[in-house]
């Protein structure tokens, strides 16, 4: 029996422990992955004679440095000539590289920095992995052009309540590439090559669910490839011995340029669509073997006063035509959103400012506005849920980038 008592009294300190250890661990999730009530909300002060600090994360080195300078020149042009209740706007840029590394890496470094908000990261893969830290900083974010669908739909399930984007998801973006491949291209079968990172397998996804669905085939093994590649011989091979009608790449134009070159050494007519990130300037480099290559932009034709205003003011600063850079006109509108938000929210007293990040973050979810990409206004997970007509096709012609209507 005393045996018997003892064993039964391990029993009860044992539970009590796991009891304690799961709540620990639940507190512990909580506080890591954010939410809306554990979000690390707090007011900062900004002294006389100082400036309001709005970071940017983008790529301005490397491959990418082609969509991401511009970028990062469009969310400064929202600051010139306005300031924060009679302080100066300093935008401080730190280079995430369009990688989940890089995404970490900016996001420690402008949180530091003592920045109230940011616009970027530029990539998913970047911007997922800069959201718990973000979150736990309660520094409210606005991607101008991360699509991927868990950016607001985290595997964790609730979205986090700093990230936001101006842009559209591809769950949007895919279907519509689908049904241009079937309705438009004639396209019954298609081959998918795509980035390993959160944007190319998102968008491959996306693609892969609606194309099937529409009584599409995916022919031979869809594959991914690591960025920075530049050898596709191998996977050509596999192309030309699927002879799909279609070739469907997710990924940037650093990999879509030379792919694209060693594809048309291969298979000269077979039709090519991508997405937003092969869609640059820098894909045009391509010259002839870029010709006839589809691209689609999560995004409506750009046009209105709003985007007039914009497209003088950029052409002005940076000697190229807002067509000329991909998501600068959402980079544009992001940072204008902060900047309207911090007006509403910041408290002046003898030049001091005080700026509750909690209510600069409800401000800027309460965003109704037509910007230069057109209508923006935030939906519950962050999403953009303002625009009506949210996927532009394009088609290359004497190379330049011609709308497919």
């Amino acid at each position: 029996m005393r045996d018997r008592g003892h064993s039964s009294r391990w029993v009860w300190i044992l539970a009590a422990v796991a009891m304690l250890a799961l709540f620990a661990a639940a507190c512990g999730d909580d506080d890591d992955s954010g939410g809306t009530s554990t979000a690390g909300f707090k007011t900062v002060t900004v002294a006389k004679g100082e400036s309001v600090k709005i970071g940017v994360s983008s790529a301005v080195s490397g491959d990418l440095k082609g969509l991401g300078e511009p970028i990062a020149n469009a969310a400064a042009l929202a600051g010139d000539g306005k300031d924060i209740k009679g302080h100066k706007i300093e935008f401080i840029v730190k280079d995430d590289l369009c990688t989940p590394d890089g995404g970490a890496a900016a996001a420690s470094q402008l949180i530091q920095a003592g920045v109230v908000a940011v616009v970027g990261p530029i990539c998913s893969g970047g911007a997922i992995a800069a959201q718990p830290q973000y979150e736990k900083a309660g520094i409210t974010h606005i991607s101008p052009s991360s699509t991927a669908i868990k950016s607001t739909k985290p595997d964790r399930g609730t979205p986090f309540a700093t990230f936001l984007r101006v842009t559209y998801n591809d769950a949007i973006q895919g279907p519509a590439q689908a049904k241009f491949a079937k309705e438009k291209l004639g396209a019954k079968t298609a081959y998918i090559v795509n980035d390993s990172d959160a944007y190319g397998s998102g968008l491959r996804d996306a693609f892969k669910d609606a194309f099937t669905k529409g009584g599409g085939k995916i022919v031979g093994s869809p594959e991914s490839y690591e960025k920075k590649t530049t050898d596709f011989k191998a996977i050509i091979t596999n192309i030309q011995n699927a002879k799909p009608d279609l070739v469907y790449f997710a990924g940037f134009y650093a990999e879509a340029t030379p792919f694209i070159k060693q594809l048309r050494a291969a298979m000269k007519d077979v039709k090519f669509l991508a997405g937003d990130g092969v869609k640059n300037d820098e894909f045009l480099k391509a010259g002839a073997d870029a010709e006839g290559a589809y691209l689609s932009l999560p995004t409506p034709v750009l046009k209105g006063a709003a985007f007039d205003t914009f497209a003088k003011l950029y052409e002005a600063k940076a000697g190229k035509k807002a067509e000329s850079g991909t998501f600068v006109a959402e980079a544009y509108d992001s940072a204008t959103v902060i900047i309207n938000a911090l007006n509403k929210v910041a408290t002046d007293k003898d030049g001091v400012l005080s700026i509750d990040l909690k209510k600069l973050n409800e401000e800027i979810h309460k965003t109704d506005m037509v910007g230069a990409v057109g209508k923006i206004k935030f939906d519950s997970k962050g999403d953009n849920a303002g625009g009506e007509t949210p996927v532009t096709l394009y088609v290359i012609k004497g190379g330049k980038y011609e709308e497919v209507k």
